[in-house]
């Protein structure tokens, strides 16, 4: 009899209160549960933790090094679980996701695997998902030298995590889950991209000013100029954030989170932006 695959579920929080109990409702509201939920404290100074400790089935950790790359870490390395997913405190996952990414794992050659995301405070959500998997998909299927993972939308198979961590860039001018997508590749490991993997996020990256926009592109330059890949996958992939950008922010400055509506009024006030996790 085959032993049935367990998964964990690790999110590194850094002052999301607004965001995490909407992130741990829908891991709550799971067809299928999942089998640990860690919220990793990294330095939190809002109200994120206590709402992190009102969900019976969340273990909180704590990881002083500021950074989404040591908070990302701590929790994956404290997991238990055959398949170690990972999201942020502004996910929202599709009821079927603990069910789908338990049946993605059942195929043994799959390290690790990503899906489509959908901006929920954007309009047709979660229809919007099809122009995520529209850049994704192609991405995935004709670019083999640009591996990738979604921080907000992954997960990785236990073993695969043991084997490359080690490995793993203590740099924080790069993106850390495209630095964990690379090793695996560089190591012949599988990472599959399958559409039935859905999880939604914010739009709030579309509150940063270009410049700081800029710099967040480029960290997907640099994490592949380090690793000595060169692919046509980098220019596709900044092309797109930079197009959706223009496209998108309008949209996203007129949007109230606390109301959860656009108006003219708050495009001229605008929303502050967030502090960078990986600072």
């Amino acid at each position: 009899m085959v032993k049935p695959l367990t998964l964990s579920i690790i999110i590194p929080v850094f002052n999301d209160e607004d965001h995490l109990k909407h992130c741990l409702d829908s891991i709550q509201k799971q067809a299928v549960l999942p089998d640990e939920v860690i919220v990793v404290d990294n330095n939190c100074s809002d109200g994120s933790i206590k709402v992190a400790k009102q969900y019976k089935l969340v273990k909180v950790i704590n990881e002083p090094r500021q950074s989404v790359l040591y908070a990302r870490s701590k929790g994956l390395n404290a997991a238990k679980s055959d398949i170690l997913g990972r999201i942020d405190a502004d996910t929202i996952l599709d009821k079927n996701w603990v069910k789908n990414v338990k049946a993605i794992f059942a195929n043994k050659n799959v390290a690790a695997a990503t899906g489509p995301m959908h901006f929920y405070d954007m309009p047709f959500s979660p229809g919007n998902r099809f122009l995520d998997h529209l850049f994704k998909g192609p991405l995935y299927k004709y670019t083999r030298k640009f591996p990738f993972l979604a921080g907000n939308n992954m997960a990785v198979r236990r073993s695969a995590w043991q084997k490359v961590k080690q490995d793993l860039c203590d740099d924080k001018t790069i993106h850390e889950d495209l630095d964990i997508a690379i090793h695996l590749f560089q190591r012949n490991m599988k990472i599959t991209y399958d559409k039935t993997m859905v999880a939604g996020m914010s739009a709030r990256r579309y509150d940063d000013a270009p410049s700081k926009l800029r710099r967040y592109i480029k960290m997907t330059d640099k994490a592949f100029e380090k690793h000595g890949l060169k692919t046509i996958g980098v220019k596709v992939s900044a092309f797109a954030y930079t197009l959706g950008y223009f496209l998108l922010w309008p949209l996203r400055r007129s949007y109230n989170p606390k109301t959860g509506r656009r108006n003219i009024r708050q495009f001229i006030v605008g929303n502050k932006p967030r502090k960078n996790p990986m600072d």
